[in-house]
């Protein structure tokens, strides 16, 4: 059994992930954990097939499928989950997003 531990995201450098979106993101458990800002109205370019399950904290994000199946919202107060396989892309809200993501290390 592990020991318990805090996780100290303000301690994290926001780091770009790709234009318009950064994150604070370090691995906990050999999972990643990350805190990720979009600006408002950002769509994220490149599909992502990495499965991810998370939390909207501010704003709202709505994520669209390379496979055609409906676009799904998701707001600040919800969780969501992403399948692995399943290419999906994010685009925030007029006000940007806020999410706490948990995914694979890589």
């Amino acid at each position: 059994m592990g020991e318990p531990e805090t996780v100290d995201f303000a301690a994290r450098a926001l780091e770009p992930e790709a234009p318009g979106i950064a994150s604070r993101a370090l691995v906990v458990n050999g999972v990643r954990w990350a805190l990720v800002e979009y600006e408002a109205g950002v769509l994220r370019e490149e599909w992502c097939e990495e499965g991810h399950s998370g939390y909207v904290l501010e704003g709202d994000v709505t994520y669209e499928f390379a496979d055609g199946r409906a676009a799904m919202q998701v707001r600040a107060g919800q969780g969501f989950t992403l399948p692995d396989g399943g290419a999906h892309r994010g685009r925030a809200g007029d006000g940007g997003a806020r999410l706490f993501l948990i995914d694979r290390a890589g």
